[in-house]
């Protein structure tokens, strides 16, 4: 039994010794990271004809849903919006491609659109980005 206790005395103390070695409040152990979200392709702000648009994402929660809205108008964020059509090329270690081909079929119509790419987990429904661009029938120089 005195043999049992000894090696049980022994074992906190290494586990004690090897939890001092950690760094404290290093932020790369404590601090999640980020979920992020580029939207590329609605760069040029107007547009006569929409062009293929594609979300980089980073970062995400292994349990999250992402999905894309348009609104129309500017500065939506209180409204709800439409959901689009997307697909993901490759979701792997939080990271992925998503492509939104269901964009021209949602913004048919000339305006002012805003396109929002949105995240749900475990914490909520997050808004990961958003870009603002305008539809026009001729675009003068």
């Amino acid at each position: 039994m005195k043999g049992f206790v000894l090696i049980l005395a022994l074992a906190a103390a290494c586990c004690a010794s090897l939890l001092a070695a950690l760094p404290a409040g290093d932020p790369a152990v404590t601090k999640p990271l980020k979920a992020e979200a580029l939207i590329s392709g609605l760069e040029q702000k107007v547009f006569e004809d929409l062009p293929p648009v594609l979300v980089q994402l980073s970062n995400l929660p292994a349990s999250a849903g992402v999905w894309v809205e348009v609104v129309r108008g500017e500065g939506v964020a209180n409204r709800r919006g439409k959901t689009v059509e997307s697909k993901f090329f490759l979701r792997k270690g939080g990271a992925g491609v998503l492509s939104v081909p269901g964009i021209h079929k949602a913004c048919r119509s000339e305006g002012t659109w805003t396109l929002r790419v949105l995240m749900s987990d475990a914490r909520g429904t997050t808004v990961l980005s958003t870009a603002t661009f305008t539809l026009r029938s001729e675009i003068h120089a």
